[in-house]
């Protein structure tokens, strides 16, 4: 089970049970169900200057969601704690079905990955499930998981991330004058770090394929790249990393509108994580 961020389609046969998201745009409310055909409508929006303000969804929410599924064992993945309550949230519903059915059937897990890292551990997790019947290895699985997914982007202004307070408005507004595009991994836990600067998307294509190929190694790779309003710039950095890394399954990932708010509109980036065993896909 995941939140709206995964930007994954609920599908209860399939074992995906999705926690919508609400937000707030301008003054309409936005609510992201991982439905990423609404997307667009919400980036027209953001580039237009609206105001965003988002929000955790709610325990009741979340209890919701897990009443939605008899399944024996329900995993919550969530974002990292430091960034958001979800984690604490996920935890108190997680509790109160246990109160109500005398039983523990969820298991909170706090991913320490965000963006397309977020979305590409829903999607292991979803593929372990029809592959791992032990909860327990499947757990193991999925934690293990955690721990190796990388996630490597670009913004393309640093003005929407100065708005979370994570960023001096002072020195977004010098690397804004300066057309400058800040280029960064995010490790486990929810820090990031700076890879490097450029001006240009072509420039910031590079260095993210540069990184990929000093970084990711010779092994199999399960990568998303992720884009939020810019298509191109994700097809082309699809292309490359095609080139530079040794891909088994490269997903093109819509970014949701709950990280497209901090991150900005024209964002681009990828996710890597070597390929859980088994055979690569056809």
């Amino acid at each position: 089970m995941v939140d709206a961020a995964a930007a994954l389609r609920e599908d209860p046969e399939h074992g995906v049970v999705v926690v919508p998201q609400r937000i707030i745009v301008g003054d309409r409310e936005f609510i992201d169900d991982g439905n990423t055909a609404t997307y667009a409508g919400f980036y027209t929006l953001l580039r237009g200057g609206s105001a965003i303000a988002t929000s955790t969804p709610s325990p009741g929410a979340y209890l919701d969601a897990f009443r939605r599924t008899d399944a024996e064992t329900i995993l919550c993945l969530t974002i990292p704690e430091r960034w958001s309550a979800m984690h604490s949230t996920a935890n108190l519903a997680a509790g109160m079905l246990e109160a109500e059915e005398g039983r523990r059937r969820v298991t909170v897990i706090d991913t320490g990955t965000a963006v397309a890292g977020f979305s590409l551990i829903a999607r292991c997790a979803a593929c372990l499930a029809e592959t791992t019947p032990d909860p327990a290895a499947w757990t193991a699985a999925i934690r293990t998981a955690c721990e190796q997914v990388r996630v490597y982007g670009a913004l393309a202004t640093l003005t929407y991330v100065a708005r979370t307070g994570r960023v001096p408005a002072l020195l977004a507004g010098i690397s804004n004058t300066l057309r400058v595009r800040p280029v960064f991994r995010l490790v486990e836990g929810g820090s990031t770090g700076r890879v490097g600067l450029t001006r240009t998307a072509g420039g910031a294509i590079r260095q993210l394929v540069r990184v990929a190929a000093d970084e990711l190694g010779p092994g199999p790779q399960w990568l998303m790249v992720f884009h939020a309003d810019a298509p191109d710039e994700a097809a082309e950095l699809m292309e490359r990393l095609g080139e530079a890394v040794n891909v088994v399954r490269c997903e093109n990932l819509f970014l949701s509108p709950m990280f497209g708010a901090h991150t900005g509109p024209g964002t681009i980036g990828f996710a890597a994580l070597p390929w859980p065993g088994g055979a690569p896909p056809d």
